[in-house]
């Protein structure tokens, strides 16, 4: 191919923003070129200018540096830039960078010849806006439309608040949106509620909530698509919680039971039939590119969705986090096919890794039922297929104005997923995406496909990625032709074994390396002895090794199982409220607060838990804390305190609430706290008549609840919270109990 100078400012633009590594900006009013496109060019011959002061001068320089003139012809009247002094500067670029060898010739040629022209000026950015925000608005009805809609709802869900949804009078523009956010905040598992004493405050409370900085909320676009990844996965977890509760009739599952495994969904979320042998199978193990998986799908040689699986499609917001992961060189798990020979080549089975892959061709505009609807929607509009196509997966946002022209409906995000269209990594402020990755947050990858990025030990675009032959690869399980007793047996052994980890686990291998950490999985029983993982405590096992075996005895008050580390979440919840200081404890959910406190060990090595001593003593007041639990008569405490429904085992946050109690205690009264107990049965006996649960589940009320039953708790005991919250800071450097017990007291006590 033969390379040739830009016809128009905006294709040598566009490619001046392609050398220089940038995402191509629209042109600047009367379709000048801005100065943005002569800092990318600079950037590419090593020349900073950024505070250089015009573009005429900007030209001047980069033209200098490659060796080309710079004279009349190439500007003009008020600091603009003529086509000849653009190709001048652009053309010189490409000379200098492949004389330098470089870059291979072809390959830069073809890529700056087929670059797409930077847009018009009199694209109206205010229009852009607005159309997002339409399909924005229709996206939030949906999902309103969604979650108000009959059916059961999980305990702390007031449906009392749903009404009859008019689609039409819910609008972003207007401000009408809020009643029925505020309606269905539930199904949300927010914090707390929304305040709603104004719009503002309203605006400014869910924002927080959602994770958002107060600049953020003040932008549209990044407020509303935040509101939609809350809301798409609201809807998710409603649609488990149904699934689940359809097995109710059977006995298996109550309202109870659905509703907490809905809060435990929600808890992992904030921080992952027996079948007979059915003979030998034929298996290998490959490696293939995601470049591999979208030509299969794209030549139709892959099956998506064989019979034996769901068809159900990832949440976004899964799929931008997958995306995002292989953007970061994070490995893929094993995809499991099956592959047949036919009369026609070979063709594959997807048996398990179907949203991974689905996700990723999504993300690259490659799936096959997306395609094949593009080449329809072509003899609809009467255009020529293959060019649809082209622009389809080459310049999406493009195609969706194609779309509105074309179509009565919008794409909102629910219509894009149902029909396998493609999705924009997140916006606003995402760790994942920073650095190099920065630009491209909010961005399709037909518009990011040519930014250069770090990849192993070299830096290559991001399409090499996805479309050439790279060294991200992922892991495929390769099965030859099996019976369909073989399909099922191998689809339901992966399934069974294709759980996402829980919050604890995860928890566990971030921070396995601090001895703190280490230590409560000890401590809890939720690790094997302590030879291998906490040797440090054997002076103190003889204490430290009832606490585990007392709260997974399945005879005993509190039965927690041995999976999940449900024992480790615990200890450590109650660990996090005494020995973590944080204003901010009331918007802090459970697995956030206990995070901030590993976060906090971690980040200083002087911290005072860095030290082995301080941990086993954070671990003996643990430990008296269950001892102490134990010596109380369980009839003691009123039984719908111990158990909402007023029978049963400890309910996890009354048992951890009556902990934190004796762990105060005990740093208080030490060794005689069994004795002060046994005077005390009856005093408890009546405080706990009134400490009723919280009749939701959001994190503000739990924290009220923890407060209160402990303020009561020590009232009950004498002891002054003042004198132990010091005693607490002396010996372990920190105390929150006093930020705790700065919490009002629950309005739903009596």
């Amino acid at each position: 191919m033969r390379y040739e100078s830009a016809r128009s400012k905006a294709d040598a633009v566009a490619r001046m923003y392609y050398l220089g590594n940038r995402v191509v900006e629209p042109l600047g009013p009367g379709s000048k070129e801005k100065k943005a496109a002569f800092l990318a060019l600079g950037q590419f011959v090593g020349l900073d200018l950024s505070s250089v002061p015009g573009k005429c001068e900007c030209g001047r320089l980069i033209a200098e540096r490659v060796g080309e003139d710079w004279d009349d012809t190439c500007i003009s009247s008020g600091d603009t830039v003529t086509l000849t002094g653009l190709n001048r500067v652009v053309d010189g670029a490409v000379r200098w960078h492949l004389n330098e060898g470089r870059r291979p010739a072809r390959s830069l040629v073809r890529d700056l010849q087929n670059l797409h022209p930077a847009p018009r000026w009199d694209d109206n950015p205010e229009q852009d806006m607005a159309e997002d925000l339409t399909e924005l608005n229709q996206n939030l009805i949906d999902a309103i439309a969604s979650l108000m809609a009959d059916g059961a709802t999980p305990l702390s869900v007031d449906s009392s608040r749903f009404f009859d949804v008019d689609r039409d009078a819910i609008s972003i523009s207007t401000g009408t949106w809020r009643s029925p956010v505020a309606a269905i905040q539930g199904w949300m598992h927010l914090p707390r509620e929304i305040d709603g004493s104004s719009p503002e405050v309203f605006d400014r409370s869910l924002g927080e909530m959602l994770g958002l900085a107060p600049a953020e909320v003040g932008h549209p676009a990044t407020f509303f698509s935040r509101l939609q990844e809350r809301l798409e996965r609201a809807g998710e977890l409603r649609e488990r919680f149904l699934e689940e509760l359809d097995d109710e009739a059977e006995g298996t599952v109550t309202l109870e039971t659905a509703s907490g495994n809905w809060d435990s969904w929600w808890s992992d979320v904030e921080e992952g039939e027996d079948v007979e042998t059915a003979g030998p199978i034929q298996a290998g193990a490959h490696v293939w590119t995601i470049a591999q998986f979208r030509q299969y799908a794209i030549d139709r040689e892959i099956d998506l969705n064989p019979s034996y699986q769901r068809a159900d499609v990832w949440p976004t917001a899964d799929a931008q986090l997958l995306v995002e992961s292989v953007l970061r060189g994070i490995p893929l798990p094993s995809v499991i096919v099956l592959k047949w020979n036919t009369d026609e080549g070979d063709r594959y089975e997807i048996v398990d890794g179907k949203q991974r892959l689905t996700s990723l061709l999504r993300f690259t505009a490659s799936h096959p039922k997306a395609l094949s609807l593009v080449a329809d929607k072509a003899g609809e509009w009467g255009v020529d297929v293959d060019e649809l196509q082209q622009i389809f997966m080459t310049n999406y946002p493009s195609f969706k104005k194609q779309w509105r022209k074309n179509e009565p409906t919008n794409l909102t995000a629910k219509r894009e997923k149902e029909l396998y269209f493609p999705f924009p990594l997140r916006s606003g402020e995402v760790r994942s995406l920073s650095g190099e990755l920065e630009q491209a947050r909010g961005r399709y990858y037909s518009e990011i496909r040519n930014i250069v990025i770090q990849i192993g030990s070299g830096k290559k675009k991001i399409r090499t990625l996805f479309e050439d032959v790279s060294n991200y690869r992922i892991p495929v399980i390769e099965y030859e032709e099996a019976t369909s007793r073989q399909i099922h047996e191998v689809f339901s052994l992966y399934n069974k074994q294709g759980k996402h980890l829980n919050a604890e686990e995860i928890r566990n291998a971030t921070y396995h390396h601090l001895d703190f950490m280490r230590a409560i999985l000890a401590t809890s029983g939720d690790a094997d002895g302590i030879e291998q993982v906490a040797p440090f405590l054997s002076s103190s096992w003889h204490d430290l090794s009832s606490t585990g075996h007392a709260l997974v005895d399945p005879s005993g008050p509190y039965g927690y199982t041995e999976a999940g580390y449900k024992r480790t979440k615990a200890l450590s919840w109650v660990a996090a409220t005494l020995l973590l200081e944080d204003d901010r404890l009331s918007s802090r959910s459970t697995a956030r607060h206990i995070t901030a406190l590993l976060d906090r060990i971690h980040a200083a090595p002087a911290d005072p838990l860095r030290d082995t001593q301080r941990v086993i003593e954070a671990m003996v007041m643990l430990d008296k804390a269950v001892d102490a639990h134990q010596v109380v008569p369980p009839e003691t405490w009123a039984p719908r305190f111990r158990n909402a429904r007023g029978s049963g085992r400890w309910q996890e946050l009354q048992l951890v609430a009556s902990l934190i109690a004796l762990a105060v205690a005990h740093v208080a009264h030490g060794d005689s706290l069994q004795d002060r107990l046994e005077d005390a049965v009856e005093d408890i006996s009546e405080a706990s008549q009134g400490w009723t649960r919280p009749p939701k589940t959001q994190s503000r009320q739990q924290w009220e609840f923890v407060a209160g039953v402990v303020r009561e708790f020590l009232t009950t005991l004498n002891i002054d919270s003042a004198s132990v919250d010091n005693s607490i800071r002396k010996q372990f450097g920190y105390s929150g109990l006093c930020h705790l017990l700065d919490l009002p007291r629950p309005t739903w006590w009596n």
